[in-house]
This record gives C-alpha cells, sequence and structure tokens, in this order.
C-alpha cells in the first residue's frame, strides 16, 4: 500500500500535469505521444534539452513520477521549500559523486513509485544527444533486479527552441516521441552493454538532421547571442576564446562572420565561404583540435596556462546549499591542475584532488574535492564551460564524447 506522502505527491502530479497540459500544448507549442506504462514501477528516460523537460515528459505520462533534478536548480530556499512539499524529487550535486541519488533512486522504486531522468545529466550543448554514461546500463539493470521497467522517450525541437547557449527564447514547434518500454524480464535478459546500446539509440537526437530532413523555422531576435559560450574556436583562424556574438552574426576578431539563421543552419555573413554549416558538426571539430593539441599542452610550462578567463567569480556550496563568495578574478586550467586568481588570494584545485566536475546552465562550472567540498565558478561575461570540460578530460587521459 502507497504511504500517505506517495498518496500526496501523486494528487499534486495530477493537478500540476492538468494545469500544465493546456500550457505545454499551445503556449509552448508541443505536441506528444502519451504514454500508458504497462509495468509498474518504470524508471523513465529521456533526453534534455530544455528547462521544460519535466513538463515535456510529466504530460504525456499519466502516472506520477519523482524527478531527478540537479541541485543548483533548488537552492532558492522557498522554491526548494514548496517543490519537495509538493513534487517526488530526487537531488543529484553536478560535478560530484552519483552514490546518494543512485541510493535513493532504488528506494523510490523499491516503494513502488516511478522515476524520470535523463541519463545525458544536461542539457544539449550542441543540438545533439550527449554522451551517456556505460554506468546507466548497469544502473538500468539494478533497477530491473528491483521489478522496474524501462521506458524511453525522445524530445525533438528544444534545442532550437530553446538552445543552452541562447540570450532569448524563440517560437517553434516542438514534439515528443515515445520509443519503447521494456519490462523487467527483458532487461534481466539482456547484458549491460546490451542496455546501453539500447539507451543510446533510443535517445539519440541530433537537431541538425531533423532540421535538414523536415526543416521548421525557430524565430526569434539576437538569434545569435551568446554562442560563443558553446562554440569557443574558430574554424578558420583556430584562435580560442576570439569568436563574439551580435544579434544573428557570430563572428571571430580574425574577420571570419557566419550568420545564424532561423532554421538553426549557418550561412556564410563576410568574405569568406562557409566552413561548418551547424553547431554539432563545429562542436565536434573544435573538440577534435583540442585533442590534437593534447601532446603540445602536456608539454607546457608548469607556470603556463592551457586556457584561462578573466572576470570569473568562485563560489564554495554549503551543506545547506549556502553560497560563499570567496572572490572575483582569473581562473585557469594548467596541465594538472586548476588555479583561481583574486587580488588577495590564489586557490590551487589539483586535478588529483577532483572527485568530479561538471557544467551547468550557460555557463557554471561546478566541481567537488575528494575532502567532500564543492565549488562553483559563474562568470561575469560570455564565455564557454564547455572548453574547461573538454580540456580537463583530456588533460586526464579520458576522453570526452
Amino acid at each position: 500500500m502507497a504511504s500517505l506522502r506517495l498518496l500526496w505527491y501523486r494528487f499534486c502530479f495530477f493537478l500540476a500535469r492538468t494545469a500544465a497540459t493546456p500550457f505545454v500544448r499551445f503556449k509552448i507549442n508541443y505536441t506528444y505521444d502519451k504514454v500508458y506504462a504497462k509495468h509498474q514501477p518504470y524508471l523513465a528516460l529521456s533526453n534534455h534539452t530544455t528547462l521544460w523537460d519535466y513538463l515535456l515528459v510529466g504530460v504525456p505520462f499519466r502516472r506520477q513520477m519523482y524527478y531527478v533534478a540537479g541541485e543548483h536548480l533548488f537552492r532558492n530556499k522557498i522554491l526548494r521549500t514548496v517543490v519537495m512539499n509538493c513534487a517526488g524529487l530526487i537531488i543529484r550535486k553536478k560535478g560530484a559523486p552519483a552514490d546518494d541519488m543512485i541510493r535513493e533512486m532504488k528506494q523510490v522504486l523499491k516503494s513502488g513509485a516511478n522515476v524520470w531522468m535523463s541519463p545525458e545529466g544536461a542539457r544539449s550543448i550542441n543540438g545533439e544527444s550527449a554522451f551517456i554514461s556505460p554506468a546507466t546500463g548497469k544502473l538500468v539493470k539494478e533497477c530491473a533486479e528491483l521489478g522496474a521497467g524501462l521506458i524511453t522517450y525522445r524530445i525533438h525541437g528544444g534545442y532550437l527552441r530553446r538552445p543552452r547557449w541562447g540570450k532569448h527564447q524563440r517560437k517553434g514547434r516542438m514534439w515528443g516521441e515515445f520509443v519503447a518500454e521494456y519490462s523487467p524480464e527483458e532487461l534481466m535478459a539482456k547484458s549491460v552493454d546490451e542496455i546501453n546500446e539500447i539507451i543510446n539509440r533510443d535517445m539519440y537526437v541530433n537537431t541538425f538532421d531533423d532540421q535538414k530532413k523536415n526543416p521548421t523555422p525557430y524565430t526569434g531576435e539576437a538569434l545569435a547571442e551568446n554562442l560563443e559560450t558553446t562554440l569557443y574556436v574558430c574554424p578558420k583562424c583556430r584562435a580560442v576564446g576570439k569568436l563574439h556574438s551580435k544579434d544573428d552574426i557570430l563572428s571571430c576578431e580574425c574577420g571570419y562572420k557566419v550568420r545564424f539563421t532561423e532554421y538553426g543552419l549557418f550561412e556564410a555573413a563576410g568574405e569568406d565561404e562557409l566552413i561548418i554549416d551547424n553547431i554539432a558538426t563545429w562542436d565536434h571539430w573544435q573538440r577534435d583540435y583540442f585533442k590534437e593539441r593534447l601532446p603540445e599542452f602536456l608539454e607546457y610550462p608548469a607556470d603556463k596556462p592551457v586556457e584561462f578567463d578573466d572576470d570569473q567569480v568562485l563560489k564554495r556550496i554549503g551543506a545547506l546549499k549556502s553560497v560563499d563568495i570567496l572572490g572575483n578574478g582569473r581562473f585557469a586550467i594548467y596541465k594538472d591542475r586548476f588555479e583561481f586568481q583574486t587580488e588577495d588570494d590564489k586557490y590551487v584545485f589539483s586535478f588529483e584532488e577532483i572527485a568530479g566536475f561538471a557544467f551547468s546552465l550557460q555557463m557554471k562550472i561546478l566541481f567537488s574535492l575528494k575532502d567532500g567540498t564543492y565549488y562553483e565558478v559563474d562568470s561575469n561575461i560570455p564565455r564557454s564551460a564547455v572548453k574547461y570540460m573538454v580540456l580537463y578530460r583530456f588533460l586526464i587521459g579520458k576522453e570526452y564524447y
């Protein structure tokens, strides 16, 4: 029998879904496949493209779910109190180990309740589904052992409707696609690798493939502004951090210019021919460029940064979501560490000390140390958080997909 708390969450979910349905259908132009699960409890997985995803999945699913959500979204005490008392939430600290989140997920499923999460862990950066950790397949298999099925769902159009990097949202259609449901018995009969293949196949969306097959306009103002938070290497001169955006133009200090159109593709805007026509391809190219330069970076002198940005803000996040601002200054990555230099202090974070590293929203960098302390680096200027993640992964000897 369901607990009183779970019954309350189900009641709140029903009220919220009823209220949200007209909003997602008419206000944000979302159409969707409804989901009637055959097996309960279940773990629902979807790709992650917007801050509305909890609505874009919550409305099509007819049964209450606990949502896995980032801790950084609920630092406001009033918001956190309201949401925690009205919705089933499982909090995930980005840039920190996921042990507590996994333990709570299993407890929820054992109680007979359902769980939704995005295995990408962050909204799409470049319009293509992001890397999904192989540990996801292991988690799904462990949940199947508890009697939980798996439902996969895809969201299309969200990336161009509200790009993660965008300064403004746009008008255009979004649609939700039910992909498949797998029973606990089906999952138990598969290997972890086979489950990972299912998840990667079912979750994959490439916005620009969608646009080339069925061009859909996404109209708005300043279509390219803040795009330099995602694209950080010029494909013409190969300079890092020299791209700047204004209105619908992304330009480099070398003179190379492109226009970002309402169809989400680039067109030439200056004297140079177009080199790359979409964000995903450009992003893959710039990652490969960093990887090619990795041997060079590893030979840098100890005091030479690989990359840095000024006008940054360092914060320490406390156990009760308190935020201490440690100072403003320069954030830099070296071949073996991060450094933050203020007027009065220098903070050094060796890669060996770091337990987890991530980025969130548009420009936030999040990382935790092995001693449990948790930090955030924000920016007062448009700059890429992604480039630090890519460099960090390569410098510690790991891939970035």
